[in-house]
């Protein structure tokens, strides 16, 4: 599978699977899963950044991101660790600098930096956060990203933005990678797949293959804009993955109270068309699409957590009948 990684996302609550769970069990259930991701070959394990639940705000478990890693780098050996994505706006940029060099002195260098421009409104009231408009949160990310990098790569760095600003800041100890890698994620094809052209290593989009295909090529234009190497970013897909036995328990699951879309927004056609949740030959057909579309790493939130079937059967069923580029 040369060119190709895969990842999972570790159940931390957001999505209500912990409904009823007390923290310290669903603690120890997320720590199981990472450890079973790793050791039967996920490349990379991810986190959300979120405070409080969806598609309810509900008084129920929900592990903060970065804590989260911290642990997981402890606990873990070889995957790389990250988040889908950082809202850029919730942290300062020299804290969150030197929140991910620590996570990735822990993990021994295993950390990949996701950062966003942040959506969850709901959430920026419930913690005090004003919700600027989105250009200014493009803004603060590409603020954030130019004053993260050079957080880890100079010794005192002293910067004068419109919204990151730092005084012969320090930030040490740096990375022990020189540059961990950083994953814009977001679609906006104005600014946010400008500033990826700019300063990513990957961008993610959680979009059909229809929409993964038109936003990469307008990506490819913005990176002859800015003399960007297009080849040199990776492209990554993070949509839901569910395994089923035949069609038949595919529709039944869609009709019953658990079945279909978190959100509750999208048509089950639709959220099937854009999600690999079906049979293991439908799934990998799936998968096989957005890798000759030019996807070289995937990111899967499974919808039975905290069960560990479509975890398993994905990594073991699927994958194998994926061809690499």
């Amino acid at each position: 599978m040369t060119g190709l990684r895969w990842g999972a996302f570790i159940p931390q609550g957001w999505k209500l699977e912990y409904t009823g769970t007390p923290a310290a069990e669903a603690w120890h259930r997320s720590r199981e899963i990472a450890l079973l991701a790793e050791q039967i070959g996920y490349d990379h394990l991810w986190v959300y950044d979120h405070f409080e639940t969806v598609p309810r705000r509900e008084p129920e478990v929900c592990f903060e991101a970065w804590t989260m890693l911290a642990a997981l780098a402890e606990a873990t050996d070889r995957a790389q660790l990250g988040q889908l994505v950082t809202c850029a706006a919730y942290r300062n940029a020299g804290v969150l600098a030197k929140q991910a060099a620590n996570v990735d002195v822990i993990s021994g260098g295993r950390l990949i930096l996701g950062l966003g421009a942040g959506w969850y409104h709901e959430e920026y009231a419930a913690y005090g956060f004003d919700y600027p408009p989105a250009r200014e949160r493009l803004a603060i990310l590409e603020e954030t990203v130019e004053a993260v990098k050079r957080l880890w790569t100079e010794p005192a760095v002293t910067l004068a933005g419109r919204h990151v600003r730092l005084d012969a800041a320090l930030c040490d100890p740096k990375p022990l990678q020189q540059l961990p890698p950083v994953w814009i994620g977001g679609g906006g094809e104005k600014v946010t797949l400008r500033i990826a052209a700019q300063h990513a290593d990957a961008t993610n989009w959680q979009v059909g293959l229809d929409e993964f295909a038109h936003k990469s090529e307008v990506l490819k234009r913005h990176c002859d804009a800015v003399g960007r190497d297009f080849a040199t970013i990776t492209r990554t897909h993070a949509p839901d993955c569910l395994l089923f036995d035949s069609d038949a328990d595919l529709r039944r699951w869609l009709d019953s109270p658990d079945g279909g879309h978190l959100w509750g927004e999208q048509e089950p056609d639709a959220y099937l068309r854009d999600n690999f949740v079906g049979t293991d030959e439908v799934v990998a057909e799936k998968v096989q699409a957005f890798v000759d579309a030019g996807c070289r790493e995937f990111v899967l939130w499974f919808r039975d957590y905290p069960g560990v079937e479509s975890l398993e059967r994905f990594m073991a069923d699927v994958v194998p009948r994926i061809s690499a580029p």
